[in-house]
């Protein structure tokens, strides 16, 4: 049996947006950071969507703080209106022809949470993979109102690390984190610089990869309403749509040159498994991956030939070459574990710093098993990292073919 859906977005046709950057050595170690509501465009076809962000942005800014320096920020709540997530869960798993409503946009027949429409905008900050004071550290229960505000102390008495701040609160984490309330904090030190590592753009690129659905109107049409939608078999979301910095499916071009990428999946619950290819065959020697966690690595490693898994919260320190790379040269980031998941960004190797082309779509086709749930094959996008995967009908006419 196999069912075509519509193409809702053209993949790749926005830029990789890079986060403002907020460096505290600038401000002397003192920072003020507003968390507001905004309104923000996820794709380049897609209406305005209602979010929560830190400076009213998605994602926030990357915070960039040296080690021994200690940094204060204020955490500003200027929230106002209740959370710009439609909750809902879909009364079955799939839909009548068998696909997971969780690949496909829209409510799929489930009801609108009314508590969860109603909540306001109480937050708490908790900077992940920081060595952080207790009072400090974001407890889920340690909110703050809206019109309030809370000043944190971060020592920052830890190597070099890329880490990440996000809303913390008792319950709800998932759905004001799913609004917007996420954002990337670099710590740097005298030994990672001695390492002639790239630092800042345009070859250290910070992603922040996450998963995110929509809403439909009457004709079906994506209305940019964020959607978190789970079903009966899974309390988790697995969204259909992977955002990149805020942009779903975004591109990167890129220079023939050594770049850093400081990956982090920001997603709920979605596990990534990532393999870059060059014209359909595997080109993970291109990348070297130097750091975790908690910072650098003893030694650089190769990545594993199956891909690099990230889980949620998890971050990788990555070096790619593109050096040998002609102009125009393509290839593809793809996400080959996880519901509905296929290939998510492109971008190009070119002579040019930061600019950004369109790229020729290709096919992909989802395939259903009952062992295995969704595989993904894609074919023929361009290069770009940033991405990672999509559902039925996310990337061209897309065929979902159902094995019975």
């Amino acid at each position: 049996m196999t069912r075509t859906l519509g193409a809702p977005l053209a993949p790749f046709a926005d830029a990789l947006p890079v986060p403002q950057r907020l460096v505290a050595a600038e401000q002397h170690g003192q920072l003020s950071v507003p968390i507001r509501a905004g309104a923000h465009r996820f794709h380049r076809d897609l209406p305005e969507s209602a979010v929560w962000g830190y400076d009213g942005t998605v994602p926030g800014p990357t915070i960039e703080a040296e080690r021994g320096q200690a940094v204060t920020v204020v955490w500003r709540n200027e929230l106002d209106g209740t959370l710009p997530v439609v909750v809902t869960t879909a009364p079955k798993a799939t839909d009548a022809s068998g696909v997971p409503v969780q690949c496909v946009p829209g409510l799929s027949g489930g009801p609108p949470d009314q508590d969860a429409a109603a909540l306001a905008g109480h937050t708490v900050v908790h900077l992940h993979g920081a060595l952080t004071p207790a009072a400090y550290d974001g407890w889920a229960e340690n909110l703050f109102a809206p019109g309030q505000h809370a000043v944190f102390h971060y020592p920052m008495d830890q190597r070099a690390a890329l880490i990440w701040y996000h809303d913390h609160v008792m319950g709800v984490t998932r759905f004001d984190v799913y609004a917007g309330l996420a954002g990337l904090w670099i710590i740097r030190d005298r030994r990672e610089r001695e390492l002639g590592l790239p630092e800042g753009p345009p070859f250290e690129v910070p992603l922040l990869i996450q998963d995110r659905n929509f809403g439909l109107d009457e004709s079906g049409r994506l209305t940019g309403q964020l959607v978190h939608k789970t079903d009966p078999e899974a309390m988790e979301a697995f969204p259909p749509f992977t955002v990149v910095n805020g942009k779903v499916w975004p591109l990167l071009e890129v220079q023939p040159a050594t770049y850093r990428f400081r990956v982090l999946n920001g997603s709920n619950a979605r596990t990534y498994r990532l393999v870059l290819l060059h014209d359909g065959e595997p080109e993970l020697r291109r990348i070297t991956q130097i750091g975790t966690d908690h910072g650098l690595l003893r030694t650089p490693a190769s990545l594993p030939p199956d891909g690099l898994v990230l889980a949620s919260a998890e971050r990788a320190d990555l070096l790619v070459d593109f050096s040998d790379l002609e102009p125009g040269s393509e290839l593809t980031l793809l996400n080959f574990d996880g519901w509905c998941s296929v290939s998510i960004a492109g971008a190009k190797a070119s002579t040019r710093s930061s600019q950004v082309a369109c790229v020729q779509k290709g096919t992909i086709t989802v395939t259903a098993t009952p062992t295995t749930g969704f595989e993904i094959a894609g074919i023929g996008h361009r290069f770009a990292l940033g991405s990672a995967d999509a559902g039925p009908g996310d990337l061209g006419d897309c065929a979902v073919r159902r094995n019975v």
